[in-house]
């Protein structure tokens, strides 16, 4: 098991009116360097007392001072990430394990990153990570225009739900599809709601991109509380 790095909160600042950046340091984060959009795990104490964990991606981190900024999405009557993320105040204590994920870049003739608000800062992270001579197009969605964040992909294809139900997959879906029509991407990377990270998956596999070339992973689920941060490939 990784070892538990203990810090505390050192700032917190809406990015939306839904995602809240919060700032920890620790003694023991000095020196560590992150790959893009890797995650830690927070873990939490809930009311009766017992123990969980909730993910979040490392937007960003500076080993120098020992400090990293992780994204949270806040959720009306949320579980006890959210419920972290809307409350932890600078100076508050909080017990973290990682850097942790599996998700690489790879050199390719075209990036197609494909997911919604809860993976925005990892999307976020990995196009600021590609060089700039790299071919790139994000496909998001997201509940409305003001859960957006920027993303430093050549082409941004924003989505809105417009009160459709999150996870329901038609509308990522059918811009998936334009997108694979239009272009060839030797990398597909779909980090999404479970059950739309699945069908959009078969999708790219359909349309003959190689299974090595896609990374898919399921973020959170419909019906229930998202289990990971915003942009936290596991």
């Amino acid at each position: 098991m990784k070892a538990i790095h203990r810090c505390i909160v050192l700032g917190r600042r809406h990015l939306t009116p839904r995602t809240v950046r919060l700032t920890i340091s620790g003694p023991s984060l000095i020196g560590l360097r992150p790959h893009p959009a890797q995650d830690i795990e927070v873990l939490l104490t809930t009311a009766p007392g017992s123990r969980v964990k909730r993910r979040y991606t490392i937007r960003h981190a500076r080993p120098q001072d020992g400090q990293w900024d992780v994204d949270a999405v806040l959720h009306a009557n949320g579980g006890p990430g959210s419920t972290w993320a809307a409350h932890a105040e600078p100076g508050s204590p909080v017990e973290v394990v990682g850097p942790r994920g599996k998700l690489q870049l790879r050199p390719a003739d075209g990036h197609l990153f494909v997911g919604d608000e809860a993976s925005l800062p990892a999307i976020a992270a990995l196009t600021e990570a590609l060089s700039s001579d790299q071919d790139t197009t994000a496909v998001i969605e997201t509940d409305s225009g003001a859960d957006r964040l920027p993303v430093a992909a050549g082409r941004v294809r924003w989505l809105e739900r417009s009160g459709r139900p999150p996870g329901d997959p038609e509308s990522l879906l059918t811009a998936v599809e334009r997108e694979l029509r239009a272009r060839r991407y030797g990398q597909v990377y779909v980090l999404a709601e479970a059950r739309v990270t699945r069908v959009v998956r078969e999708l790219v596999h359909g349309a003959g991109v190689r299974p090595e070339c896609v990374f898919a992973k399921g973020y959170w689920t419909a019906d229930a509380r998202p289990a990971v941060a915003p942009g936290t490939p596991a």
